[in-house]
């Protein structure tokens, strides 16, 4: 316990704005050409420095020796370690252009660093060299963060260039993940070299569904580099999972050998390819393993507690995985109201899965190969009840409450998938309650029971569109371009973002000891989820596909099982990468209940009057 004791003695205080202050002031005698004792020149560039001047044929910039000294470990060696230039004025600075120069330099003076894609790949080398990590590590971030299918072997040459591992995997990464659409045109990769197309016909992470798209594509790169030297070519096919043809492929495999090329120099190999055993290909222990495109499927996924796997489920062949939750402490949490919904999640185009936690400013994206989650930016707001869309590689946060004081929040948080920031953009002109949001042609919508609004990236505002004009509104989702609301039960309606007007389409089935209703679009179908506690601790789970030609719903599916979780969504996912998911499923003959115990007379057909309803369009609104 302390004394009055306890505040004899000096005080020692710190004022916390000192170095801010300190970085400010020298970098206005940088600007200001003051206290100078040192020149860098740099050989000349097409384009001069801001802050340079022209001395002779190079680009000088006048510096001062300590704080160069103290930012980068290059020129503290080369002021501090007794090496000529310690005692030059002037010190010239070779392999590094004029403009990354005066970007080093500004960073050295102020900590900030402005990185594009024109400059990117100069500057990493010049702070390579200079060895400023932080600079380097900017510039692997945002080069990873653009990759592209344009640009992706580029940066992979770059990554070997530098010997930048983490780099390279990551080019490797999304190279095998968008190995069929780089196939398909083969230039994007025909300037890798034998070593480097060869790493990547290794990989076991190539997203194809078949061996043949490989072997097609390591044969057009070998016809487009390879003329001549058929070793070379050889040593390219044995990356070939050959062992992974059947029979099935002989056509295939007869026509490969019609190329001259190849009936030429390899048609022993192709021969071979079918057989049990050929000694000719087989190099490693891995050839008969299939690549992770092989287990690639669509699933239906269901969120429910914290910190609890994540189901994965296919609904057609009944086939249940188990995916990785982040882990999130919920120990230190002071809400005003107790939270009810824990996630908020979201897929992308490309199905990138987004997870965000409801119970603080977490943020993560999950990881296929690895089945975990990587966490991105904190958000910038915490809120319960919220809700998240996706739009033209950004995310956005919206509606929901406030975590202490319960109000109703307006804001939006945009989050950019490229930069890995969050900023805020126009808030939502009403304060909403419960919502869904969801994106059409180019377009993100936020519906509720009684306002639809329509937000516009490009202009950065909110419009008014049909109101949905329902007592109530359980779930939305988009189905062939047309928003899909379940209202209140066992009404759907359809809006036509091209027409503005809502329709009513085939009643769902009702469910009389329903929890839990859900529209889910799965492999381009629109499916109905019905979770339901028949009685104790068992669920049921009923899957409805609805059939467009017939304006009805059919019935796909019916799991048992104690719990579901109640948010679900639909993504492309790797099953070989999951765990099992026996867990979340009841047998017939567990203690809890036979199938003869479930009350399936709670489920009927409801009548459907959906060739009845009127339209409501914008002009009425």
């Amino acid at each position: 316990m302390a004394s009055v004791n306890s505040f004899g003695g000096p005080e020692e205080l710190e004022d916390t704005n000192h170095a801010l202050s300190l970085m400010k002031e020298m970098k206005l005698f940088y600007d200001s050409q003051l206290l100078v004792d040192v020149t860098i020149e740099v050989e000349p560039d097409t384009e001069t420095a801001e802050r340079s001047v022209s001395s002779g044929a190079g680009k000088v910039f006048q510096c001062s020796r300590n704080i160069l000294a103290a930012a980068s470990p290059y020129f503290k060696s080369m002021f501090t370690g007794g090496l000529y230039e310690s005692t030059q004025r002037k010190v010239t600075i070779h392999d590094v252009d004029a403009d990354s120069m005066a970007v080093i330099i500004d960073y050295c003076y102020t900590g900030k660093v402005t990185i594009t894609e024109s400059n990117v790949q100069r500057l990493y080398a010049a702070a390579n060299m200079l060895q400023l990590e932080y600079i380097r590590q900017a510039c692997a971030n945002f080069m990873t963060r653009r990759l592209d299918l344009s640009n992706c072997a580029g940066i992979l040459k770059f990554a070997d260039t530098f010997d930048n591992l983490e780099l390279k995997r990551e080019a490797q990464a999304f190279i095998a993940k968008n190995f069929v659409q780089l196939g398909a045109s083969v230039k994007e990769l025909c300037e890798l070299d034998q070593r480097q197309i060869k790493e990547i016909l290794m990989l076991d992470s190539l997203d194809v569904d078949c061996e043949r798209k490989v072997c097609s594509f390591a044969v057009q790169w070998i016809e487009s580099n390879l003329h001549e030297n058929s070793e070379d070519a050889l040593q390219v096919l044995k990356c070939v999972r050959w062992s992974l043809f059947s029979e099935k492929d002989r056509v295939y495999l007869d026509g490969l050998k019609s190329k001259p090329f190849i009936k030429k120099y390899l048609s022993n190999i192709l021969d071979g390819a079918c057989s049990e055993q050929s000694g000719t290909i087989s190099l490693s222990v891995h050839a008969a393993k299939q690549r992770i495109g092989k287990s690639a499927k669509e699933m239906v996924l269901f969120l429910g507690r914290p910190n609890q796997p994540i189901m994965c489920y296919d609904p057609y062949v009944e086939d249940i995985y188990s995916m990785a939750s982040p882990v999130i402490n919920l120990t230190s949490q002071n809400f005003k109201r107790s939270p009810m919904e824990t996630f908020l999640v979201c897929t992308t185009p490309e199905n990138n899965l987004y997870l965000a936690s409801q119970l603080s400013k977490h943020f993560w994206v999950y990881n296929p190969l690895l089945d975990c989650w990587q966490e991105l930016a904190e958000r910038l707001l915490g809120r319960m009840q919220s809700y998240i869309g996706y739009l033209n590689g950004h995310l956005y946060i919206l509606g929901g409450r406030d975590p202490v004081s319960d109000a109703r929040l307006k804001e939006v948080e945009c989050y950019s998938i490229q930069r890995n920031q969050w900023v805020f953009v126009a808030p939502l002109p009403h304060s909403l309650g419960k919502m869904q949001v969801v994106t059409v042609n180019e377009r993100l919508y936020v519906v509720n029971k009684r306002r639809m609004l329509c937000y516009e990236p490009k202009k950065n505002h909110w419009l008014q569109r049909a109101s949905l004009k329902r007592s109530k509104l359980h779930n939305a989702c988009v189905f062939q371009e047309q928003i899909i609301c379940l209202c209140d039960i066992p009404v759907v309606k359809a809006y036509n973002p091209v027409r503005g007007e809502w329709r009513r389409i085939g009643d769902i089935p009702i469910d009389s000891c329903a929890l839990n209703y859900q529209v889910v679009q799965h492999s381009s179908k629109l499916l109905l989820l019905t979770i339901a506690v028949v009685h104790h601790n068992k669920n049921r789970l009923v899957i409805h596909e609805y059939d467009p030609t017939r304006d009805s719903w059919k019935n796909v599916s019916t799991l048992l099982g104690s719990f579901f979780g109640s948010i679900s969504l639909s993504t492309r996912l790797y099953t070989a990468c999951l765990g099992s998911g026996r867990k979340f499923v009841l047998e017939e003959d567990d203690d809890s209940g036979s199938s003869a115990d479930w009350d399936f007379d709670g489920l009927t057909d409801a009548d459907s009057d959906s060739g009845s309803s009127s339209s409501f369009s914008d002009e009425n609104w």
